[in-house]
């Protein structure tokens, strides 16, 4: 009921405002299939970029905002201190960060807000500017590819093949939230996964399944898994 409402939402948005604001892979085909192709239009940041628009004819007012650091810093960071400031996921895309600078796509009427009261515990801020919005448009986000060991293709055993965790504290991770398939908190442990289906576990990072690589003798599974870094 919560997702029919949520897509109700961002079509309403899209028919008055003509555009939506940021989607992730999820909303995007589901909005994708319900509007006429006709009238769409993808706005993406970059080639890979996981966060699109879809609008009419022209493109919102978005700012590609650079923060810059006095220390290496780390994409979660980011995300949680907008959190923190209380902006929904929808109103920013992708966040890119290179050894000390972070990289923000936000709707234009955010920046100033962002600019003036993003703050990070013990890790101190040399500037906040805005640039200009192409400055990322050939950017390839890097990747590490890893091969996991699992009985099967439960999202607990691949979950706990990379945490290393006990049986009870996979278990509790679910009932945490702790884990997010394809931008969803995961309610069954149990559910399998398929190949291209993005997941996260909080405090190890963000993850894609590729593919089964081969099966063993014993017959559990080769797989193929690609980290973000």
């Amino acid at each position: 009921m919560k997702n029919d409402y949520n897509l109700e939402r961002i079509l309403e948005s899209f028919y008055q405002k003509g555009s939506t604001k940021f989607l992730n892979p999820k909303e995007y085909l589901q909005v994708k299939n319900r509007i006429p192709k006709n009238i769409q239009n993808i706005y993406k940041p970059y080639n890979d970029a996981t966060k699109v628009i879809i609008y009419k004819n022209t493109i919102p007012n978005i700012v590609l905002c650079k923060i810059s650091f006095n220390s290496p810093i780390k994409h979660s960071y980011i995300l949680k201190e907008l959190f923190v400031l209380g902006l929904k996921e929808d109103t920013f895309g992708d966040i890119v960060v290179k050894d000390n600078i972070a990289y923000i796509y936000l709707l234009e009427e955010l920046y100033d807000y962002v600019k003036y009261n993003f703050s990070l515990n013990k890790i101190s801020i040399d500037t906040i500017e805005s640039i200009n919005l192409d400055y990322l448009n050939n950017y390839e986000p890097e990747y590490e590819e890893i091969k996991l060991i699992v009985p099967s293709l439960r999202i607990d055993n691949v979950v706990s093949s990379i945490t290393n965790d006990s049986r009870k504290s996979i278990i509790e991770r679910f009932k945490n939230k702790d884990v997010i398939l394809n931008y969803e908190i995961v309610t069954k442990y149990t559910t399998t996964l398929q190949e291209r289906d993005v997941f996260s576990i909080r405090r190890f990072g963000k993850y894609k399944f590729i593919k089964i690589f081969k099966n063993t003798k014993k017959g559990s599974y080769i797989i193929i898994v690609t980290k973000y870094l």
